[in-house]
């Protein structure tokens, strides 16, 4: 049971936010939290009783670490040991479910031993509950959080609509809206927006991103199948893959706000058009925004301060100070990134790419070197993110090697011969597909733009907003009722019967 499936939409997606309804009506908002909590841990619990095991031991542990973590920090005993310790524990048990046969791949390949994959089953959203949950340790070491009970605790840890594959929410965000709440769970306004939102990521799921993931499946697969493939199919299979990744992620995470607003709780955001970012810092702060802020408070910033305070020391030099204090903290930054999301050397090889392209970015700006056109930083954002999508999306360096060496022309040392028979696209009817859903992400006003006016979410409101933005704001009105509805029936009467987040295998 996914966000884009008729047993979520048509059967518990209506349950839940009856009881939780009525249940706040009658006996308030801490006692439709506890509904909340069982509907999240029943969604969590149809893929499996015992991934809902892990889940609940990991929820219960953190929980109690963390109450002993504020305690400690207000009787200012000493708590960094019990941070850190229970910091590696979280890190452990994601380690040995996530990256156990990577692990043992390794170690074969440096001893020359033979280890056999472990049939391991991996927790859906272990990721992100898991970082959830390190973000809340060490908020609470730092003073800032304050003790909750077990049930508030639970629906921060637990919310279904962001367990299994976010947003990273921060503990704050979701404890200070439990407090104190006199508003009614029947807010309409929210409701009809949160309702919108969920109708635009259903729509974007299902009709943008799953009509042209067999596309860039084709050209991916024919290449893992030894077929070599030419220049415009190379095109026509990365531009695919990485319209149905923006399309697939970005519609889930529309559809998790959505959800959060409609249960009266508000999440950070995700996306802001990261396609038209105009460099590879500005694509990061555009593109899994709740990722990016969490690596950047809890693992560059630390090592970006500890990097200020030995450069002033030693008394380094301006380029061994930027690479101190930039550099290796953003690419070791980004290399973790992508270790985060997935077990293997192509995720490690995509967080360094990303990681060399942001500390060459941020150089230049730091150096003051002459500033480049938009169209021009826009071209090379592009190329970068493009290129590492075919190794994020790769499974091995041959099958990447063989489609970038055609994309760019270069000759591939890796991938499938020239006598091979050649990886076959209808390009006749990709290639329309890429430029209107190109032009949708280039041109159109994303979601949170046409639902300023009712702004579902914790980050900040954007002070201006485009024309057409403007035009296409959304209100409570019957002409985008009948728009939102006929967006929602469209993707909800199209919905396949194998289509899930492609965000949940990480």
């Amino acid at each position: 049971m996914v966000f884009n499936s008729y047993e979520f939409i048509l059967l518990f997606l209506p349950l839940a936010f009856a009881a939780f309804a009525v249940t706040q009506r009658i006996a308030g908002w801490q006692a439709a939290f506890s509904v909340v909590v069982v509907a999240s841990l029943i969604f969590y619990a149809q893929w499996s009783l015992a991934l809902l095991a892990i889940l609940l031991v990991s929820v219960v542990s953190n929980y109690v670490v963390g109450n002993i973590l504020i305690q400690a920090t207000k009787n200012g005993r000493p708590s960094g040991p019990l941070l850190i310790c229970s910091i590696i524990a979280n890190l452990a048990a994601l380690g040995y479910f996530k990256y156990t046969n990577f692990f043992l791949e390794i170690t074969s390949q440096v001893t020359g031993a033979s280890f056999s994959h472990l049939d391991i089953i991996l927790p859906i959203g272990i990721s992100f509950y898991t970082f959830i949950q390190i973000g809340f340790l060490i908020e609470a070491h730092s003073g800032q959080a304050e003790q909750q009970s077990f049930t508030r605790y639970l629906t921060f840890s637990t919310f279904f609509p962001c367990v299994t594959a976010g947003p990273l929410v921060l503990q704050r965000e979701m404890f200070d809206q439990m407090k104190d709440r006199t508003d009614s769970a029947l807010d309409f306004h929210r409701i009809a927006a949160g309702l919108a939102m969920f109708s635009m990521g259903l729509f974007k799921k299902v009709m943008l991103a799953d009509s042209i993931a067999p596309y860039a499946n084709g050209a991916f697969n024919g290449v893992v199948a030894g077929q070599s493939i030419d220049v415009l199919t190379a095109w026509a299979g990365t531009l695919a893959y990485t319209l149905q990744l923006y399309f697939d992620f970005s519609g889930y995470s529309d559809m998790a706000i959505g959800l959060g607003a409609i249960f009266g709780i508000i999440l950070p955001l995700n996306f802001n058009s990261p396609f038209k970012a105009v460099s590879i810092s500005d694509f990061w702060q555009r593109w899994h925004m709740s990722m990016t802020r969490f690596f950047t408070n809890f693992v560059y910033s630390p090592m970006a301060i500890n990097g200020m305070r030995q450069a002033m020391v030693e008394k380094y030099g301006p380029l061994r100070r930027y690479m101190v204090t930039g550099a290796w903290p953003i690419v070791l930054t980004m290399l973790i990134a992508g270790i985060w999301h997935g077990s293997g050397w192509m995720f490690v090889i995509y967080g360094v790419i990303h990681g060399i392209a942001i500390a060459i970015n941020n150089a230049w700006k730091h150096f003051e070197l002459p500033k480049l056109p938009p169209v021009m930083g826009w071209a090379l954002t592009m190329s970068v993110v493009v290129s590492g999508l075919v190794i994020f999306r790769a499974p091995d360096m041959a099958t990447a090697s063989t489609i970038l060496s055609s994309m760019w022309g270069v000759t591939s040392l890796l991938g499938a011969t020239a006598d091979s028979p050649s990886v076959s696209l209808a390009l006749g009817e990709v290639f329309p597909l890429i430029v209107v859903f190109g032009a949708i992400v280039l041109m159109a006003p994303n979601t949170q733009e046409i639902l300023r006016h009712q702004w579902l979410s914790c980050n900040p409101k954007p002070i201006t907003f485009s024309r057409l933005a403007e035009k296409l704001a959304w209100r409570p009105a019957l002409g985008w009722s009948f728009a939102t509805t006929i967006a929602f029936v469209v993707a909800f009467t199209s919905i396949g019967s194998d289509s899930s987040f492609l965000y949940y295998q990480f």
